[in-house]
């Protein structure tokens, strides 16, 4: 595929008068996670036509979204109770940024927020201002996605080669979440978008874990009998071993 999107970019540069392009590639469209898995780490490479020294690189990697419902947790006479719910929709189930500078050296938070680039521009609602109520709740989704190294953001995390070629380093943790991830890759210039690419990454289960994520939602109930009875005989075997001393 490198072979190919180095051709594929030399063809293109005998026409130095056309608009900028940006095409880019993972070395892997399927990561398999098995029962040892313990993240992964992939590299995004690209070429660049019409690349400038004042352009910038912008390599977005999202997971699958889902609807997310985030709660205050407050104590009352000593015990926590669940408060003031709040619902965001769409929120990435993993999301990594790399760039070539700091998102706020590349453009305006106009920008950003315009073509969603960035947790917060995703989660705070278009054209407003954000709340401090907002912000409260995003800065809770961020430490819980940054708990398990589900979010991550790498200021200077796309290295520029020679002849507009680049790469970046994007990391895969443990935890990853099963399904289709989108790879988007902007080229920036001026603080706005000029030109943007996107491939797919597949994250699938395989193995043995495959065999019980399909148990677990093709058959939901022999599932849980396979766990009941699994429960109760390593409850026997505790038993029977202690009861031996």
């Amino acid at each position: 595929m490198l072979i190919a999107l180095l051709a594929s970019l030399m063809i293109q540069q005998t026409a130095p008068e056309e608009a900028p392009m940006i095409m880019a590639a993972l070395t892997q469209e399927t990561v398999e996670i098995r029962e040892n898995f313990s993240g992964a780490e992939l590299i995004l490479y690209g070429a660049t036509r019409g690349l400038t020294i004042e352009d910038e690189i912008v390599v977005v990697l999202r997971g699958p979204d889902s609807d997310l419902r985030v709660m205050q947790r407050e104590r009352n006479f000593g015990i926590w109770v669940n408060r003031a719910p709040r619902n965001f929709e769409a929120v990435p189930s993993y999301y990594s940024i790399a760039s070539t500078q700091p998102l706020e050296n590349i453009a305006t938070l106009e920008a950003l927020q315009r073509n969603a680039i960035g947790l917060r521009q995703i989660l705070s609602e278009p054209n407003q201002t954000e709340s401090a109520e907002t912000r409260a709740y995003r800065e809770a989704i961020e430490r819980a996605g940054n708990r398990d190294a589900l979010y991550s953001t790498a200021p200077r995390g796309v290295e520029v080669l020679d002849g507009g070629l680049f790469r970046a380093t994007l990391v895969l943790p443990p935890k990853i979440p099963v399904g289709t991830y989108d790879a988007e890759v902007y080229l920036f210039r001026d603080g706005r978008p000029i030109a943007s690419r996107t491939t797919s990454l597949r994250v699938v289960k395989a193995g043995f874990e495959r065999w019980i994520y399909d148990m677990a939602h093709d058959w939901p109930l022999l599932y849980g009998l396979l766990c009941v009875i699994l429960a109760a005989l390593a409850g026997y075997a505790a038993a029977a071993a202690f009861s031996r001393r």
